[in-house]
């Protein structure tokens, strides 16, 4: 079927093209929202994020195709159920916001092919969009105690408003419809919607099924910081790109001293206190810096990454984080838990031919400020 001579009937067509479109979506998500090198979050927002650029991004383009596809084509009103579904599902999914930048980027592809000739019609395009919008918003922000409700009012009382105004004024698409045009359109839009709302429903459930089993096989629920796994993702993936580009890249073993001690004197149930203590602090370092992610990989061993930073910096963080936990009183059934940490800190080398040895070595600096007392920081400046 060439683009000249498009043609949504058969239903089938359509369903296919509509389902195609959502399929193709929800595979990007996975492959944007996890990826190498990046520590997966646990909230699946599309309004926010690498996801809300994605979601602009694809239905931006398709908003382009169908603008360049409609011109050329000519009138056909078959097109105009496939934007109202991918509208309408853009607001209640995704966002008002993403809505508007789409239309926003059709309008600018409708000035561009056609030029000023029909500029009159082109702004009436986008004001009568911008207001469909603006109703699914508001339809949206009232009905969503029921996300199907929303589906079902929108369909059954706006759509067939919406195509008995197409019917009489003959717009967007500048070809008169037959009534009975009209109610097969109407038909065809509720099949289509029926079956875009459960194939969206069961793709969103299992990216977010998928999202859960990622969340748990790389965070520690314990402390909310990723784990071993996530680390030696993102870890070998750091090493690699540091060495192309010759960036600095520093990891920094740390541990808490004498836990086995803590565990003796106030069970595991107070260890579990201080390590969920030490997890909220280090995410606090964190915060949004990408050059620093932080890791729970073991018992009471801990592991930061940083890119980016000098060795002089990276000794700063490390001396403002033993200071905080030297500050730190854990409160457990009435007692007071104290506790101490050290630190190994090490630099990426040239002689580094694997990532592991820049691991061994922050390792071994970490041994050494134990055997130097415990809460101490070593750093491989004073291994050369």
């Amino acid at each position: 079927m060439t683009l000249t001579h498009w043609n949504l009937n058969p239903l089938l067509t359509g369903l296919f093209f509509e389902l195609g479109i959502i399929f193709l979506f929800q595979i990007l998500v996975r492959r944007i929202w996890v990826h190498p090198g990046h520590d997966p979050k646990f909230s699946l927002n599309y309004q926010q994020g690498r996801l809300k650029v994605l979601s602009v991004i694809y239905f931006g383009l398709l908003g382009i195709y169908f603008e360049y596809a409609t011109i050329h084509v000519g009138p056909n009103y078959a097109f105009v159920n496939i934007r109202m579904l991918l509208l309408m599902y853009v607001v209640f999914f995704i966002g008002q916001q993403t809505a508007y930048i789409v239309l926003g980027l059709q309008f600018l592809t409708r000035i561009i092919l056609i030029g000023g000739s029909q500029m009159e019609r082109s702004l009436l395009f986008l004001v009568f969009y911008a207001v469909i919008i603006c109703l699914l918003g508001v339809v949206r922000h009232r009905l969503w105690t029921s996300r199907m409700l929303t589906i079902i009012v929108t369909s059954i009382v706006f759509i067939p408003l919406f195509w008995l105004l197409v019917y009489v004024m003959h717009f967007p698409i500048q070809q008169k419809i037959t009534l009975a045009d009209m109610y097969e359109q109407i038909a065809i839009f509720w099949v289509m919607d029926i079956v875009l709302y459960f194939a969206i429903i069961f793709l969103d459930r299992d990216n977010r099924s998928y999202v859960q089993r990622v969340h748990q096989a790389t965070i520690d629920e314990l402390t909310g910081l990723a784990n071993y796994a996530a680390f030696a993702t993102t870890f070998n993936h750091a090493y690699k790109s540091s060495r192309e580009e010759h960036d600095q890249l520093i990891l920094i073993a740390m541990d808490i001293d004498r836990f086995k001690r803590i565990n003796d004197t106030y069970g595991h149930l107070g260890g579990n206190r201080v390590l969920t203590t030490v997890g909220t602090m280090l995410r606090e370092y964190v915060g949004n810096d990408k050059d620093i992610s932080v890791y729970r990989v073991g018992g009471e061993e801990f592991e930061m990454l940083l890119t980016g930073m000098t060795m002089e910096m990276a000794q700063m963080l490390a001396r403002e984080i033993q200071v905080n936990a030297e500050n730190k009183t854990v409160i457990y059934q009435h007692s007071q838990i104290q506790f101490t940490m050290s630190f190994g800190l090490a630099q990426l080398r040239d002689g580094d031919d694997e990532a592991d040895h820049l691991y061994d070595r922050a390792d071994r600096m970490l041994y050494q400020s134990k055997g130097r007392g415990r809460n101490e920081i070593t750093t491989d400046l004073q291994d050369d």
